[in-house]
């Protein structure tokens, strides 16, 4: 479910003016055609189990007309999307525990047609005590021992274009740390250009369970040559019924998502000369409605973004 600055949840990295570049486009068989015609009381998959499910698509249209399901929803409604996920940092083959995210999202998507979609994005994130589940605000850093401020992270809105190709690549130049919380500005990448290149596919299918995997890799390069770059590496893998994915009148598909992300050491981290990265994973889904949000995740950010409670078209609206 990424910014350009991004360092958790919102599966978008961010654009900044940039069209999406084409690398290479996946292969599929007639027998897609066919499969989106089936009966939803066929069964997609063999009896034998789990099967690459590429041709229930007859077109990478169809495929990421699926994702958008997933993630938001075809009709322009607005959906809500959650994760939670450990953080571990990795030096010298030590793995130490680090923090915990909970992550939300408003999200749309907009056919725009041609199969791109628009879609638009507000995160909020928040970093927690791995052991006790509070919100951290001092931290001690494994490697340093330096206790360092742990910001708050608030990303968006920002509107992206999501193509329906299975491969694309984009490059932007911009702001590309800045995050709208003064204290937190800068603190999760360096100004500098981005790349981004994301994948969507392939799919898997086992009875009525579709899976699509989707992958993402960003890296900024720093206007300041002494500053460090800073790369994100994220891979989420989307769990839908197929009846839903494949039904052209349901437009918003329950959901469920399995995350990995590997990142660099961000700013705020104050790692110096330290060599490593973090690892993560965790868990999340989406929310036809605000109150299916994670609780402490609306508790959190009745205290420290309240406007999005209280509006949350406006705040997701990049005119509000």
């Amino acid at each position: 479910m990424l910014n350009r600055h991004k360092d958790s949840f919102a599966p978008n990295l961010g654009h900044n003016g940039v069209g999406p570049r084409v690398l290479s486009r996946r292969s599929f068989s007639a027998a897609g055609l066919a499969a989106l015609t089936l009966p939803a009381s066929v069964s997609i998959a063999s009896a034998s189990g789990m099967k690459r499910a590429d041709d229930l698509f007859a077109t990478d249209e169809e495929l990421v007309r699926a994702l958008m399901k997933m993630r938001a929803s075809t009709d322009g409604r607005m959906k809500y999307g959650w994760l939670e996920a450990k953080r571990y940092a990795y030096i010298d083959g030590e793995v130490l525990p680090l923090l915990s995210l909970l992550a939300g999202t408003l999200s749309t998507a907009v056919d725009k047609g041609n199969g791109t979609w628009d879609v638009t994005v507000l995160e909020t994130t928040y970093y927690l005590d791995i052991n006790t589940g509070e919100l951290l605000d001092m931290h001690p850093m494994p490697g340093t021992g330096k206790e360092v401020k742990v910001p708050l992270y608030r990303s968006g809105p920002s509107t992206i274009p999501i193509a329906a190709l299975s491969q694309m690549s984009e490059e932007s130049d911009g702001s590309a740390g800045v995050v709208e919380d003064d204290e937190g500005k800068d603190a999760f990448a360096p100004k500098g250009g981005v790349e981004l290149d994301r994948t969507v596919g392939p799919a898997y299918a086992d009875g009525d369970e579709l899976w699509i995997e989707t992958s993402e890799y960003g890296r900024v390069t720093p206007a300041n040559p002494q500053d460090d770059p800073v790369f994100y590496k994220e891979s989420a893998i989307w769990l839908g019924s197929a009846k839903e994915l494949l039904d052209p009148d349901v437009h918003s598909a329950r959901t469920k998502l399995s995350y990995d992300a590997a990142t660099s050491w961000r700013p705020w981290m104050e790692m110096g000369d330290v060599k490593g990265h973090t690892m993560s994973h965790g868990i999340g889904g989406k929310s036809e409605t605000m109150d299916g949000m994670p609780e402490q995740w609306l508790s959190l950010t009745e205290k420290y973004h309240p406007d999005i409670l209280d509006n949350p078209a406006k705040a997701l609206s990049q005119d509000g």
